[in-house]
């Protein structure tokens, strides 16, 4: 029998993460909340932008589905138990987690597309960067360009519905992988790193495939990491400190080394980044008793909801936020700050009815399908 693997506590950092991808994204439609070039250096150019440094987030995403996905074949040692593993199961799981609420919110996103399309942008004192105006008022879709939108696995060059997507392909991607990753670690490590490099340098999947890997070994060696680091507190702060400089050390590189290697030194920066927080984590009692607090798990159930409907609010709700707002006050912290709030109440408040009604069914319905095959099968 296995053991119950599903942990809360890791539920909140992926909750914790995609407000972190909010915060972001609405920084670039805002702006930082500052009035001086000196103000916005020290949030931009320094830790301090843990809090929306969104890309990271997206690191912490692919390695949290690693350890998440494979921790529960890991239960009686170092090698896979893949007994009770059934491949039809797993695939109609992961296409009903992720891509059929996707769709849903996707279809949602086209009407409030088609009614935003074309009408003035509401006007107000915090004024929004040509990143947010442009993104549903002058970029025209047709029917098929949504359709298009809505293959994960093949997503277009330009995403205008839901722009965050692209990293929901990749996820879908690294997932329905899991099946090869363990049967390549049950083969031995030496495997596992040649399936990488050839898969990452000859077919073409993502090098985030290195973010997964990370997870997936962190929950293969999480009993020898734990009883390691459980009893050195100073290796699980050093562990903690230099993992926070690789998440949020992204701006501090050279911009030719992020040239030459096209972006990847960040990502596999932020990667090690979030591999070392998780650690840290993992290895820390009083740190997951915060993070189980029923309200942060709250904000961990609904984070993919979150994910998906955040871009929806920041562009037609978000304006006339700010617009009631600037009848109190024109200043722009004031501003700033109470449209970042409500922003983020409003996301959690849909986010947390689109997983009441659109992920728990979508979950019910996999499952109920899931079930009809195997039988069917056997």
């Amino acid at each position: 029998m296995h053991k119950q693997t599903h942990i809360s506590y890791l539920d909140t950092i992926r909750g914790l993460a995609a407000l972190t991808v909010v915060s972001e994204h609405y920084v670039i439609a805002y702006g930082l909340p500052c009035q001086t070039p000196i103000c916005e250096q020290i949030l931009d150019f320094s830790p301090l932008h843990f809090w929306w440094e969104g890309s990271a987030a997206v690191s912490m995403f692919f390695v949290l589905s690693g350890l998440v996905l494979s921790l529960k074949y890991f239960q009686h040692g170092h090698m896979p138990d893949l007994t009770r593993f059934d491949l039809t199961r797993f695939l109609i799981g992961r296409v009903f987690r992720i891509w059929f609420p996707y769709l849903l919110v996707l279809g949602l996103s086209a009407g409030l597309f088609n009614h935003t399309f074309g009408r003035p942008v509401p006007v107000t004192a915090l004024a929004p960067t040509d990143w947010i105006v442009d993104m549903w008022h002058k970029f025209p879709l047709d029917a098929s360009a949504m359709v298009r939108e809505g293959f994960l696995l093949d997503m277009p060059d330009l995403i205008v519905l839901l722009p965050q997507s692209w990293t929901l392909g990749v996820e879908l991607v690294l997932s329905l992988l899991l099946p090869v990753g363990l049967l390549l670690v049950d083969r031995g490590t030496s495997w596992v790193v040649f399936f990488s490099v050839l898969a990452i340098a000859l077919l073409g999947v993502s090098a985030f495939l290195l973010h997964f890997l990370l997870g997936l070994t962190i929950a293969r060696y999480l009993p020898t990491i734990k009883a390691y680091l459980v009893g050195s507190p100073a290796l699980r702060r050093f562990l903690l400190g230099v993992g926070v400089l690789f998440y949020t050390g992204a701006t501090l590189l050279p911009k030719p080394w992020i040239a030459w290697s096209d972006g990847q030194l960040v990502w596999l920066g932020t990667g090690l980044g979030a591999g070392m927080i998780l650690l840290f984590v993992l290895a820390s009692v009083r740190v997951q008793a915060i993070l189980s607090k029923a309200s942060l798990r709250q904000i961990g159930k609904v984070s993919y909801s979150t994910y998906l409907i955040h871009m929806a609010v920041l562009i037609c709700l978000t304006p006339y936020v700010l617009m009631g707002l600037q009848a109190f006050s024109e200043n722009r912290l004031f501003l700033w700050l109470g449209g970042w709030l409500l922003t983020m109440l409003i996301v959690q408040g849909l986010a947390l009815l689109c997983y009441r009604l659109v992920e728990i069914p979508s979950i019910v319905v996999g499952r109920w399908l899931a079930d009809r095959v195997v039988l069917a099968r056997h």
